[in-house]
């Protein structure tokens, strides 16, 4: 629990320091788009019985508490959409990724995926 804490401090202190509404609002639009990223990371781990399964699960719980600790109660259906259109992008990159038949657009899918789950997993502060 000490380590949400850190995470939620760290989120307020950014919201503080970013402007008031729309600040709060495009970190929880980023957050809802990690979490549907981990979503698909995460079924795709299953599908393919990758190991990495559990830590994935991890990774977006942690996002989930984080939309959770920020969204105000009007804005919980954008966040949804966002999560939902962000994890059906990505479960179709890696099904690009994984399952293609052009080699160099397979490859690229699996590059962008890649990029874009690390880009989230910075966010976290064990990286």
């Amino acid at each position: 629990m000490s380590r949400l804490r850190k995470i939620i401090y760290g989120v307020l202190v950014a919201v503080c320091f970013s402007g008031p509404a729309a600040a709060r609002d495009d970190l929880l639009l980023v957050f809802a788009g990690c979490a549907g990223r981990f979503s698909a990371e995460m079924e795709h781990a299953w599908l393919l019985m990758d190991g990495r399964a559990d830590a994935l699960e991890n990774q977006r719980q942690r996002f989930v508490s984080l939309i959770d600790a920020i969204m105000p109660p009007d804005r919980a259906r954008e966040a949804l959409v966002r999560r939902v259109e962000i994890k059906l992008a990505h479960a179709a990159m890696l099904s690009a990724a994984s399952f293609g038949t052009n080699l160099r657009l397979s490859e690229l899918a699996r590059l962008q995926a890649e990029r874009q789950v690390h880009s989230c997993q910075t966010m976290l502060l064990d990286g």
